[in-house]
């Protein structure tokens, strides 16, 4: 998780949306939707893109935050709730950006969906999780085999997903859109390709 990455608004209609590091690809965009952090640090609305990215609609005054990077790779926990009273909501725990797992620091997060269905938005979330997963894990697995000249096996030739996880692009063309979700697919991007991130990103890529 980070505070505050970088932001930046599509040339057309104004929408704010997460600055895109090199060769990702935003794939969804939801509004009404609350943000709580552990201890209760912010709570309002915004819009939610995948990294995953909250936006807040107006910054909390009292502590400057506008919006938060959760990457998937980093998000651990996460569970989906339909409460009889209230809101549908979706949560999970993630390390901190900085840190990574290994830095063993992470922070509680829940968002509540205040308006419409979870059809389109949910199974997105749950199947970008699992592949990205499934690339990170492949990546440690190919720098355990890094070692010196004439030691070991050598490592893969790329980190390539498991069997059965489609990439993001692929399941944006498949997904199945649930009519009482307000969530916007994007099979084209929103932003000018000219709006990217200078620097890397500090989690395992590819990126969704």
């Amino acid at each position: 998780m980070a505070a505050n990455p970088p932001l930046c608004q599509d040339p057309y209609y104004g929408h704010t949306f997460p600055l895109p590091y090199h060769g990702e690809q935003i794939c969804l965009s939801r509004g009404c939707i609350d943000i709580k952090l552990e201890g209760g640090a912010l709570r309002t609305r915004g819009n939610n893109n995948m990294r995953l990215c909250f936006v807040a609609d107006k910054p909390d005054t009292s502590s400057g935050l506008h919006a938060f990077e959760l990457p998937l790779a980093f998000i651990t926990d996460e569970d989906f709730k339909q409460p009889i009273f209230n809101a549908n909501n979706l949560s999970g725990r993630c390390f901190m950006v900085d840190g990574g797992p290994a830095g063993g620091e992470a922070v509680q997060w829940t968002l509540y969906f205040k308006d419409g269905g979870v059809g389109t938005f949910i199974p997105f979330f749950f199947r970008s999780c699992a592949y990205v997963r499934s690339i990170a894990s492949r990546m440690q697995q190919q720098q355990q085999y890094q070692q010196p000249a004439g030691v070991g096996y050598p490592p893969p030739a790329t980190a390539a997903p498991e069997a059965g996880a489609a990439p993001p692009q692929q399941l944006l063309q498949t997904a199945l859109v649930d009519p009482s979700d307000p969530t916007k697919v994007y099979l084209t991007q929103p932003l000018d390709s000219s709006q990217q991130r200078d620097d890397a990103p500090k989690f395992p890529a590819p990126l969704v």
